[in-house]
């Protein structure tokens, strides 16, 4: 009998479906390019709100600060809960941080949402371990890879991006995107990725 696919992820599988690789490839990048999409419209963020460079520039410095944190005290809870549940409340939660990013009123809930949106934004890191789970030692070099292959696209990609639409139909429309774009994503996730079981200490 066939295995649903959100049925509990003991061993290590031969292959992994190549729209699943595509899949978290895309995550990864969509992920760590949310750090990014504040650099290139900090210009028509300080005319939106009326502040000198030096302020709007705390922007990127806190989406970074965010990442840090994030990195330091959630990716460990990957090893210590089913990795799936993690990534998916993760996408949720960088989406709906996205979004706040687009409709923030003034400097304090946008920094609030930067803040936010690179805590949340280590999804990328648990969307790496979970392609290695999903794959057999002879394969799990190529799909990593694929996997960071994504990341990457997405860090070089964000600012060309971002510019263009911020520059075309306003910053609020390049968070407003970002955010349905990761929601999307994530219900995508929900339904093809399998539950991972934490490994035993």
């Amino acid at each position: 009998m066939m295995k649903s696919m959100h049925n509990t992820h003991n061993t290590q599988q031969a292959g992994i479906p190549g729209y699943l690789i595509f899949m978290l490839a895309l995550t990864a990048g969509m992920a760590v390019a949310s750090l990014y999409y504040c650099q290139p419209l900090l210009a028509l963020l300080g005319n939106d709100f009326h502040l000198n460079s030096a302020t709007v520039g705390t922007l990127p410095t806190l989406t970074q600060a965010g990442y840090a944190l994030g990195l330091l005290l959630l990716i460990p809870l990957g090893d210590k809960f089913d990795r799936r549940r993690v990534i998916l409340i993760k996408g949720l939660a960088l989406a709906a941080a996205l979004a706040f990013t687009a409709v923030s009123p003034g400097l304090a809930p946008l920094l609030l949402a930067s803040f936010i949106v690179g805590i949340t934004a280590t999804m990328a890191q648990d969307v790496i371990p979970a392609a290695a789970a999903m794959t057999d030692s002879s394969q799990r070099g190529r799909i990593v890879g694929q996997v960071m292959t994504g990341l990457l696209t997405g860090i070089l990609l964000s600012r060309v991006i971002s510019g263009f639409i911020g520059e075309w139909f306003g910053w609020r429309s390049v968070y407003l995107a970002a955010a349905a774009s990761m929601l999307l994503v994530t219900i995508l996730l929900w339904r093809a990725l399998p539950r991972f079981t934490p490994p035993v200490p």
